[in-house]
């Protein structure tokens, strides 16, 4: 009888393991049960349905260097579906005209493609570089598939960010009264507001490429972050305060009926997991399938917004599906890899000098200090080739998964 019972304790404990492992902690349930309510559209077909119905998508990207988006990005833009223009946060406004010089070229050779990547990369942004691979990445493939296509139907990218040009940056005086313009301390507004001015660039120049040509009326728009947020709650110091706008809200006000804000799952820039990593453990108990859908009226739209909260703003007054209008789920964080570094930009030694000018410039130290400088040399040689890192702090992360 001993025995038996023995055996029973064994068997019981032994089944109770393996329903723990087979059945979801009551914390994500409500996320499971959803993801394997129904079938889903995979991300690609998503953004392709969304775009059915709406004329307007923006992507909210996840930390900017990671390349897995991009390559689903790239994957969207492939399809002869996508007949419209893509317009990135990424890249000064008045580098558009480079830019879409090149994507409009014909049979380049490899090498000439090269040449005009780092060119239009060498004088992308108002920093001394950006040195994120995915823009490069970007740029080449949107190259490759204009081959393809007839003139009307080739795709465009547009930069948004503000007016800027190192050329007529001679002093650090200058260059820091611009960033201080941009980004001030102790929580003043402001002066040069990126938000607006890039919500203003993306429509007056989405009106006039519709209006030479009107095959554009379909606009895929890649924001970071809190610039993608598609609609803000009240600003709670000054709650009637009008134009306390993201990128995303100005566009959204001004085509109300013609945009939809689509959140890339990842790591907030607080350097969290949404919910707590209860989204991340759904998906991961259900399989990791890459998806896209609708946020309202689910679990995961009904969960209150907890990523970056910028200036004051009452976010935690509302849940996601009143931030965004729909979710894709691209790989899970185990999977991301960002990638730093653009093969062969410091190939150029005048090039060299002039990122030894513009750091020198930013850091307010003379060209002969940055020159000298152990840290400065060792970003010229890192960001002369392409290098793929995991996602910090993973292991941290897993375990908040797993828990």
């Amino acid at each position: 009888m001993k025995k038996i019972a023995t055996t029973f304790l064994i068997v019981l404990g032994f089944c109770t393991a393996v329903l723990a492992q087979t059945l979801p902690n009551d914390s994500i349930k409500p996320y499971v049960d959803f993801l394997n309510s129904k079938t889903f559209l995979s991300p690609k077909e998503y953004v392709l349905k969304s775009f059915e119905d709406k004329d307007i998508v923006v992507l909210c990207e996840r930390v900017h260097a990671e390349i897995k988006q991009y390559e689903m990005i790239v994957d969207i833009l492939k399809d002869e579906r996508f007949t419209g223009n893509i317009y990135t946060e990424v890249g000064v406004f008045n580098a558009g005209n480079e830019i879409n010089e090149f994507l409009l070229e014909e049979n380049l050779s490899d090498g000439e493609i090269k040449e005009h990547l780092l060119k239009i990369l060498r004088n992308l942004d108002m920093f001394s570089l950006w040195p994120n691979y995915n823009f490069y990445y970007l740029l080449e493939n949107i190259y490759l598939i204009n081959q393809q296509r007839g003139l009307t139907e080739k795709i465009k990218l547009i930069p948004l960010d503000v007016v800027f040009s190192w050329d007529s940056i001679k002093c650090d005086e200058q260059y820091n009264m611009f960033y201080e313009m941009l980004e001030p301390q102790n929580n003043l507004p402001p002066v040069i507001d990126r938000n607006a001015i890039m919500a203003k660039h993306f429509i007056r120049k989405y009106y006039m490429e519709k209006y030479y040509n009107p095959n554009k009326q379909k606009a895929l728009v890649i924001m970071n972050t809190y610039h993608a947020y598609t609609r803000i709650p009240s600003y709670l110091p000054l709650p009637t305060e009008p134009n306390l706008y993201s990128t995303a809200e100005y566009i959204y006000k001004t085509y109300p009926n013609s945009t939809k804000g689509i959140l890339i799952n990842g790591i907030s820039n607080l350097w969290e997991l949404v919910a707590n990593g209860k989204w991340d453990a759904a998906f991961r108990f259900t399989g990791n399938k890459n998806i896209g859908f609708d946020m309202k009226n689910t679990p995961f739209g009904k969960t209150q917004f907890d990523m970056y909260n910028f200036g004051g703003t009452a976010y935690e007054t509302v849940n996601f599906e009143y931030i965004f209008d729909g979710m894709v789920f691209y790989e899970p964080i185990e999977n991301f890899e960002e990638v730093v570094g653009i093969p062969g930009i410091f190939d150029d030694k005048e090039f060299v000098k002039e990122f030894y000018r513009r750091i020198a410039i930013g850091e307010k130290i003379t060209i002969e200090e940055a020159m000298s400088s152990e840290e400065i040399n060792e970003y010229i040689k890192d960001w002369n080739v392409k290098e793929v890192y995991e996602i910090d702090e993973l292991d941290s992360f897993n375990d908040q998964i797993n828990k």
